[in-house]
């Protein structure tokens, strides 16, 4: 059966998380919000979320990720693997990776790395709130997807490194069993505070329901994979933004 938990969204901050994010504030000059969320991802300890930060910022600094446009990354975006389902009732940004049609041998792992901050950086500018809920639907995984390691490890980076505290939940479905022994080596490079928002879901239509309905999705899901919405989805789906006409129709 699927794990399936509330989100807890809007829990109290500590003591230690609010007074951390005071003297980040105080010392780095950054918005509360952000210092919210680093002092929250190191427990409030400052002497771990300073540099965390820090770190945070001087990427930031070269990289300019609120910059990255599709034309940087065209051909990760017309694969169609990345695209936003839409919001939550409660205004969580919906994202759907479809794995069937990952192919990293087409493009570097820069340019991945510009589709990763793309879309992190457009849909946090949607929702309401600071949180996402990305959806991995796993079938067509293969063996050599392992071959891309890398990329695998970028996407962790990135998202833990310099989005800390966004992700409300990982849905990882329809799993392939050669998808177990990649999985070990993918947990190398995932965080527990990451590890604990993952939930594999089980292989029945029932478990897929509970949990996409769990998770706030199910009115977003298209009936392909046997949710109510209508017609297609097309990519990368994010409001203000153009679409591929030529990228490939979300099919199970």
């Amino acid at each position: 059966r699927s794990s399936i938990r509330s989100l807890d969204l809007m829990g109290a901050d500590s003591t230690a998380v609010t007074a951390c994010a005071a003297a980040l504030v105080e010392e780095l000059k950054v918005e509360r919000s952000v210092a919210l969320r680093f002092a929250r991802a190191r427990q409030g300890d400052f002497s771990k979320a300073k540099p965390f930060l820090q770190k945070d910022l001087e990427w930031r600094e070269k990289m300019h990720p609120e910059l990255v446009k599709q034309a940087d990354f065209p051909t990760a975006l017309a694969s169609g693997c990345w695209r936003m389902l839409g919001c939550t009732p409660a205004g969580l940004p919906v994202v759907i990776i479809q794995l069937g049609l990952w192919d990293p041998g087409k493009y570097d792992v820069d340019e991945y790395e510009r589709s990763i901050i793309y879309f992190l950086e457009k849909i946090m500018g949607r929702g309401r709130g600071e949180k996402f809920v990305v959806m991995f639907d796993m079938h067509g995984w293969k063996l050599s997807h392992v071959m891309y390691m890398r990329n695998i490890a970028r996407l962790l980076s990135t998202l833990q490194d310099h989005y800390p505290e966004r992700l409300a939940s990982a849905l990882i479905f329809r799993v392939p069993g050669i998808f177990a022994s990649a999985w070990r080596a993918i947990k190398r490079f995932v965080d527990p505070a990451t590890a604990s928002k993952v939930v594999f879901v089980g292989a029945s239509p029932e478990a897929e329901h509970l949990a996409f309905a769990a998770a706030g999705a199910w009115e977003l899901i298209p009936k392909s994979y046997g949710g109510p919405r209508e017609g297609p989805v097309p990519v990368p789906n994010i409001p203000g933004e153009c679409n591929v006409p030529s990228a490939p129709d979300l099919v199970p």
